[in-house]
């Protein structure tokens, strides 16, 4: 995993969660963030979308803690589509 993400820029820093979770999201994150074409990123936010709904069913975090990770992952989605057009 990369060290993209120090504390300071971490965007999961204010989420509680187990690290095996946060590590598995960060790096769904990055290869977001590299990926190279729009279909690319689709697949792989819908990929980081279906881990959120696992936590999600197994009640993991808040319904507040999961939007935040919805989000998260559609910003990070919507500014690498937008980088790569």
């Amino acid at each position: 995993m990369s060290d993209l993400y120090s504390n300071a820029n971490d965007p999961f820093a204010g989420i509680s969660m187990p690290r095996e979770v946060s590590d598995l999201l960060r790096c769904r994150l990055s290869v977001i963030e590299r990926s190279t074409d729009p279909l690319q990123v689709h697949l792989l936010s819908e990929r980081a979308q279906g881990a959120i709904e696992a936590l999600e069913v197994l009640k993991v975090l808040n319904s507040s803690e999961l939007e935040s990770l919805y989000l998260i992952i559609e910003n990070a989605s919507q500014a690498r589509v937008k980088a790569l057009l």
